[in-house]
């Protein structure tokens, strides 16, 4: 497979287009091209995919179903997951070979037009042309590669037959002058002195008329040189310059850069450009490897830069940064420039610089600099050197004006970090040959978080004894404090030179998001701990590159970074208790909206916090949520934790999310008060907890505790709502008619105390109950009132609830009107509502379009991991099968039924399918084995209180009977099925 991306989006198999996929994904798709084998974080991605347009209500969610979507069409092994992000194990073919043949031209200058023609010959028009305005900087090395094209066939002679080109590329770029001037020189060249002159003079009107613009320099100069005839003749020096000496300043190559190839080799890239003057700008965190990286990359480029290779440390991070027109003196003095010839002035000096630069190539090494003030002056001018920057701040400045390029060093992986570990220790297969070495090694790869220089720091302090020695210490004493080998030497040293520099207000809040206890962090809860300054705090540190951003208005502090501030810091309760504040009102705030008619504690001592997108914050903060229970239970506020776990109850029920709900209900159960309330609602949570992950009966037990400390707390809406949640426990250990009777007696609560509100959910539970005992009357009339109080009569699952009991009743007409409509729901409403479809055209003996959707609703069921509706769905598949006389087929649904159900405990559906299988074996011929098989089916179906499957297994009985010779047996399973028939009204759909 390949990519192309220099023209519309292409996808190529086996040499041959293949349809584009829709446009999000083309987007996604270019945006993983133009960044190839690097982690694109979710929340560009995000930025990308929605650029100006309306969030989806959980943006990382549909980030997930495209890449799961684009990753059918590309492959998993090209489309990966990575933490934070994703990567794109592969290039765009074309892109590959357009820089390919501009490094040949480069290379060959003997077949600079032919590598510069096949260069752009990879062009198919307007790059990307999904999402084009991401391809600017792709533009603008088209039109680079133009102008050196055209440079080129100039030289040669080839003026004439380049007039019609230049015109056109003239008018279509008006504000790329160099075009204009090379039309300008064509002309010239022609013997056309005057159309040269009139091509100036029309340049520069509609310069004036569409932007209103003079010409530059460039054309001016070039304009008076044709006026004079003087195109061609060199202008003599006005003063003859001092011999130019070549440098060679770079530092010692270190042997054991690890992790860092595909990073060397794009800044390589992009400072061998010839285009301009390539400016890269290496920034990270303290530590990092920033020169290391800039030092190697300058080794591979040196044959490149023949005029010089020049290292000058600018100190910015220091209390003395060196100033600009003191570095230039030495710059100019190491030239060849005669000392007394250098200018006294800053601006004077930076043109007497350029100046020197002028025509040779030069790489220009700046490390350590402070701001982009400190930098600008020391830039060349034209073409043909190049600037390697390393900084702490990421230099904006630069980027915006000076077009450099801004790349981040990060930390290293776990697998690099070890590599370095084990080839300092001059062991580079220890880790192969030592178990506990490698052991030992992954633990203090972890405890440096991967910061290349605290692992030099404890590779050189291992020497002197051992690995596990060394992390052993680290654990008692701390790992800052170890990774020292002297006062220079040290990882705090780095990171305090970049402390120093702040400004009282910024080195406080970074002492207090030092103490901040979980992963990551938003700017909500950077603005509770800091107050009002988080923004200039936030930017300010993210400047000195003791923070990162991640995702949208996002920060992580590296693991060391946060130790040397936690050292630093004094406890400040106030801003602590501010935080735990934000939490618990952003978390209140954020369940309210998503589940409204929730049950829990009011929250009456804190105030509620807006958020934009509350799935969004939840789904972000979860682990800070967590962590920052975790420390309150220690530090305080004591509420904090059992708050948190009350009101996180509905939200982590609703998306199953066991390990933190059992994390949380431990922390809570932990720090609530002996009053009732508080520990009802604990004994709330351990139950709906118990439900979770299967335990009915201990579900029952704290419910029934929880009820007993809501009714001596006055809290009825918690006693209704108890009495519901008992009911449901009750239908998960097949207790149907015990689950109907205790949520009957909670909605009654519910209607005594004026909660109508909250009287949705629960209709709908007992909708199902009802359902199942072979009450459909009752199932349409509870259906029908959770439906009236439900906003705008809109409740996709009770409608497929009372669809389900319209068809029992053989009442088709209504059953089709409940079902005329897809949900817009989540995606389980959806499958309910397949399988409820599936089950009327089965009914209808369409075949056919039933089995679509089952089978529709089973490849949901896959792709959201529903165990329970992968089992209905294939329950459903099986039936369908069965009544097609396909009994080879239903079997193999019924018995991977069997077994899931088996495991899961779904006491209702493996009774059920027990009751299949039986029919598909008396349907294969096989009666007597399907008399004992319907026979253990009808005992499971009557302890489960399922009607409808009762009534079959009776009715299958009743066939076996006969044809085996067994009359009176026979009319007695038949009478019983009768019975529930007049009974129920049940109207069987064979």
């Amino acid at each position: 497979m390949e990519f192309r991306i220099l023209g519309p989006l292409e996808i190529v198999v086996d040499g041959r287009p293949v349809p584009t996929p829709a446009p999000r994904l083309c987007t996604l798709l270019t945006t993983l091209l133009l960044r190839p084998h690097r982690v694109v974080p979710v929340g560009e991605l995000i930025d990308r995919l929605w650029a100006d347009e309306t969030l989806p209500a959980n943006p990382t969610s549909s980030i997930h179903t495209y890449v799961r979507r684009l990753r059918a069409i590309v492959g998993a092994d090209v489309l990966q997951t990575r933490p934070g992000g994703y990567l794109l194990d592969a290039e765009a073919a074309d892109l590959v070979a357009f820089r390919s043949y501009l490094a040949k031209a480069a290379e060959e200058p003997a077949r600079t037009v032919e590598h510069l023609q096949r260069a752009l010959d990879q062009w198919r028009g307007d790059p990307l042309a999904v999402e084009h305005h991401y391809a600017v900087g792709l533009v603008e090395e088209r039109l680079t590669a133009l102008e050196q094209y055209y440079d080129a066939r100039l030289a040669q002679g080839d003026h004439t037959d380049l007039l019609p080109e230049l015109r056109a590329s003239s008018a279509r770029e008006p504000l790329r002058e160099r075009f204009s001037a090379q039309l300008m020189i064509a002309l010239y060249r022609c013997g056309r002195q005057a159309e040269a002159l009139a091509a100036y003079d029309e340049i520069a009107a509609r310069l004036v008329d569409q932007f209103g613009l003079d010409p530059g320099d460039e054309l001016r100069e070039l304009r008076q040189s044709i006026l004079t005839s003087t195109l061609d003749a060199p202008s003599p020096p006005s003063e003859a310059p001092g011999e130019w000496s070549r440098q060679n300043q770079l530092p010692l190559d270190i042997r054991s850069l690890v992790g860092r190839d595909d990073l060397v080799d794009e800044v390589v890239k992009l400072a061998a450009q010839t285009s301009g003057v390539p400016i890269v700008v290496l920034t990270g965190t303290p530590g990092v490897g920033k020169t290391a990286l800039a030092v190697r990359v300058a080794h591979q480029l040196a044959s490149s830069f023949t005029d010089g290779l020049w290292f000058v440390r600018l100190r910015g991070a220091s209390d003395q940064p060196r100033r600009p027109d003191d570095v230039l003196v030495d710059l100019l003095r190491s030239s060849g420039d005669d000392p007394r010839a250098i200018p006294d002035d800053l601006d004077a000096r930076a043109a007497a610089f350029r100046a020197r630069l002028a025509g040779r190539r030069v790489l220009l090494v700046l490390d350590d600099a402070r701001d982009a003030t400190q930098v600008r002056p020391l830039l060349p001018g034209t073409p043909g050197s190049a600037v390697l920057i390393t900084s702490r701040s990421t230099l904006g400045g630069l980027v915006a004006l000076e077009g450099a390029t801004s790349l981040s060093v990060a930390t290293l992986a776990p697998d690099d970090g070890a590599s370095l570990v084990t080839s300092l220790l001059g062991r580079p297969d220890a880790d192969a040959a030592d178990d506990d070495l490698q052991d030992a090694v992954a633990e203090l790869v972890s405890m440096c978080a991967g910061l290349p220089l605290a692992l030099r720091i404890a590779g050189a302090v291992a020497t002197h004894g051992s690995v596990p020695g060394l992390v052993s210490r680290m654990r008692a004493a701390g790992t800052l404090s170890l990774l020292t080998i002297d006062d220079d030497t040290a990882v705090s040293a780095a990171f305090t030179t970049s402390y120093d520099l702040l400004d009282p207000a910024i080195q406080r809040g970074f002492r207090l998001l030092s103490l901040f206890p979980g992963p990551e962090f938003g700017e909500g809860a950077a603005e509770a701990l800091i107050g009002p300054q988080y923004a200039v705090v936030l930017t300010r540190l993210e400047s000195a590159g003791l923070l990162q951003p991640v995702g949208r208005r996002r920060y992580v502090m590296h693991d060391l970074v946060k130790e040397y501030g936690v050292h630093l810091a004094t406890p400040e309760l106030e801003a602590w208790n501010a935080l735990c504040a934000w939490y618990i009102g952003t978390a209140d705030f954020a369940v309210h909206v998503l589940s409204p008619a929730a049950v829990r504690l009011p929250v009456t001592s804190y105030q509620r916090v807006p958020v934009d997108d509350p799935t969004d914050w939840l789904e972000s903060e979860l682990v800070n949520i967590e962590a920052v229970a975790t420390r309150a239970l220690v530090v305080g506020p004591s509420d904090t934790a059992w708050l948190l776990a009350d009101i996180l109850r509905p939200y982590v029920y609703q998306h199953s999310l066991t390990d933190l709900w059992r994390k949380l209900v431990e922390l809570g159960v932990t720090s609530a008060p002996q009053a009732p309330l508080a520990r009802g609602a604990m004994e709330h949570a351990l139950g709906v907890l118990a439900r979770i992950t299967g335990d009915a009966e201990s579900a029952t037990v704290h419910g029934e505790k929880a009820i007993e400390l809501y009714r001596s707390g006055g809290f009825v809406l918690g006693e209704a709502a108890l009495l519901c949640n008992l009911g449901l426990a009750s239908n998960d250990q097949g207790q149907l008619r015990k689950s109907a009777e205790l949520l009957a007696a909670g909605i009654e609560l519910f209607r005594s105390i004026g909660e109508v509100d909250r009287l949705p959910t629960a209709l709908l539970n007992q909708s199902l109950n009802y359902l199942h005992l072979g009450r459909f009357r009752d199932t349409i009339e509870c259906a029908t009132e959770c439906l009236a109080l439900t906003a705008a009569g809109d409740s996709p699952v009770v409608r497929v609830n009372r669809a389900a009991a319209y068809l029992d009743l053989g009442r088709y007409d209504e059953a089709a009107a409940d079902l005329a409509s897809p949900p817009h729901g989540s995606r389980l409403d959806l499958i309910a509502w397949k399988l409820q479809l599936a089950e009327f055209h089965r009914r209808l003996h369409d075949h056919a379009t039933a089995l679509q959707h089952a089978s529709d609703a089973l490849g949901d069921s896959l792709e959201v991991s529903s165990n329970y509706h992968e089992c209905f769905s294939r329950l459903v598949i099986g039936e369908i099968h069965l009544h097609d006389a396909d009994y080879a087929a239903a079997r193999s649904s019924f018995e991977q039924v069997d077994t899931a159900a088996g495991k899961s405990g779904y006491g209702t559906i493996l009774a059920d399918v027990h009751y299949w299988l039986a029919e598909c074996t008396f349907r294969e011929g096989r009666t007597a084995l399907a008399h004992e098989l319907a026979s253990a089916a009808l005992i499971e179906l009557e302890a489960v209180e399922y009607c409808v499957g009762t009534y079959h297994a009776h009715d299958l009985l009743a066939r076996c009977d006969t044809a085996l010779g067994r009359d009176d047996e026979a009319a007695i399973h038949a009478a019983a099925a009768t019975r529930i028939r007049e009974e129920t009204g049940y109207l069987p759909g064979w």
